[in-house]
């Protein structure tokens, strides 16, 4: 399976990968400062007192999870949490054209610590996983498990096959961010080794989703969503039928003319995927939908306005409110 793989928080072209891997995620000092935080909060462990340390919630659903989980800001500085939580907002609205990232969990994988294998089709459109655990660690385990695309049946018909030539795992290296669809199967490695929670697997998560189109210029957000409601009403005359055998998000990007032309069309992200693995045909359907929106004329302006719209399939289209 493609993994696309950063070495920093900078923009990737049109995001086709089911995982990207970003190192290096935040500034040396803001990591390492979230990390001397979990250190701190162990430190003394024969003087823990019950305000300060009864913070965390065993959660242990049998044959799904079993790992601790508390409110980041019960362990970390709220300031490092908000500057994390900003700069994942910022790189999601950036990329993903996402400008909905929840507020993370911190979790705790000791020694026996798994997650079984799930996916969070409803809970977002990404998963994102932050590691906080130790560069070097008395611990093994504590991969994100990602399950390949496809039908791992079907493809392995004629062949043997196991592992990774199945799924890939992921290490939880610190201030190392993974983002992937949340549609994929996933899950996390049992942790073995010492029960020293600070050599365990420390990571922030949670989901990212879509908040409406982020504008940029000298339009109104409404006079951009009323011509994308247009541009979606006259893609559906045509197409709109053959979008309900797919599923996922394709976010564009464009600008708008003072005169109110659509120029410089991309597309950022598309993980639209039919049911049926054979499928060809949305290369074609997502031609006329960005033929549709090409030929819309917005609202004339005094200067020129840039728009990311996330665009969601599944059902009935989601267009702007």
């Amino acid at each position: 399976m493609a993994i696309q793989t950063l070495t920093s928080a900078g923009a990737v072209d049109a995001l086709k990968a089911p995982v990207v891997v970003i190192d290096d995620f935040l500034p040396r000092e803001v990591a390492q400062g979230m990390r001397a935080d979990i250190e701190t909060h162990f430190s003394n462990p024969g003087q823990h007192r019950p305000e300060s340390h009864q913070v965390w919630n065993y959660w242990f659903v049998p044959g799904l999870y079993t790992y601790m989980r508390t409110q980041p800001e019960k362990v970390i500085r709220r300031d490092l949490v908000g500057q994390f939580h900003g700069a994942l907002r910022r790189w999601s609205s950036d990329v993903l054209g996402l400008a909905m990232v929840t507020h993370p969990y911190l979790s705790l994988y000791v020694d026996g610590c798994s997650q079984g294998l799930h996916n969070d089709s409803t809970n977002g459109r990404f998963a994102y996983v932050y590691s906080l655990t130790a560069q070097e660690r008395r611990t093994n385990g504590g991969e994100t498990i990602v399950l390949h695309e496809g039908d791992p049946f079907r493809r392995n018909l004629r062949r043997g096959n196991a592992g990774r030539g199945l799924y890939d795992l992921i290490e939880p290296r610190f201030n190392r961010l993974v983002v992937f669809d949340d549609r994929l199967v996933h899950g996390v490695e049992r942790v073995s080794g010492s029960m020293d929670p600070v050599q365990g697997r420390f990571v922030m998560h949670g989901h990212i989703e879509e908040a409406g189109p982020i504008v940029a210029g000298a339009l109104s957000r409404e006079a951009v969503d009323d011509g994308l409601r247009r541009a979606l009403a006259r893609f559906g005359a045509g197409g709109l039928g053959l979008t309900q055998r797919y599923h996922g998000l394709m976010t564009i990007r464009f600008a708008v003319s003072p005169l109110g032309d659509v120029t410089n069309l991309q597309v950022a992200v598309d993980r639209v995927f039919n049911e049926r693995e054979s499928d060809a045909e949305w290369p074609q359907i997502r031609g006329k939908l960005l033929e549709a929106l090409q030929g819309t004329a917005f609202q004339p302006a005094s200067g020129e306005t840039s728009v990311t719209a996330p665009l969601t399939f599944g059902g009935p289209m989601r267009a702007p409110a």
